[in-house]
């Protein structure tokens, strides 16, 4: 980029009413009003600048001259909403737990039938009268140990 001490100045024609102020302001007679409009002679012109201060509608402007450097292209920048993840990933907890609901429920009557067949098959169909026939002895004829259990030692 480029920058000189020598501005230049610039019409806008829609402001410029050709009044003439900005002639005579102007020290090196760079500015004529050519049919009704304020024209700047880019080569004639000091670059004082005193003809933007004088024009009573703001036509004239500094030009500002620079270079244009192109940069890479970058991503627009994402912009999410709040809570989005709960609206999306709500509907399908629910659907999941109400599968994992029915699987645990499954699983807790698969694992209870198999519990009360095996004690059913397993123990003796009358305990009380099993144990007294084994002669355990004791109190209802549970022996030492059961009394101990039921007492709490």
């Amino acid at each position: 980029m480029s920058i000189s001490n020598k501005a230049s100045v610039w019409v806008d024609a829609a402001l410029c009413t050709g009044c003439g102020a900005c002639v005579d302001e102007c020290q090196s007679g760079a500015i004529a009003v050519v049919e009704g409009m304020a024209e700047v002679d880019e080569a004639a012109c000091s670059g004082c600048l005193a003809c933007v201060d004088t024009c009573p509608q703001g036509a004239l402007q500094p030009l500002v001259e620079g270079e244009l450097v192109y940069s890479e292209a970058r991503p627009a920048p994402v912009i999410r909403e709040k809570r989005a993840l709960v609206r999306r990933a709500a509907p399908l907890a629910a659907v999941a737990g109400a599968s994992l609901l029915a699987q645990v429920a499954h699983s807790l009557v698969r694992v209870l039938s198999r519990w009360l067949t095996a004690s059913e098959e397993s123990r003796p169909i009358d305990d009380v009268a099993h144990s007294r026939t084994t002669g355990s002895g004791g109190a209802n004829g549970l022996g030492r140990r059961a009394r101990h259990r039921r007492r709490g030692r």
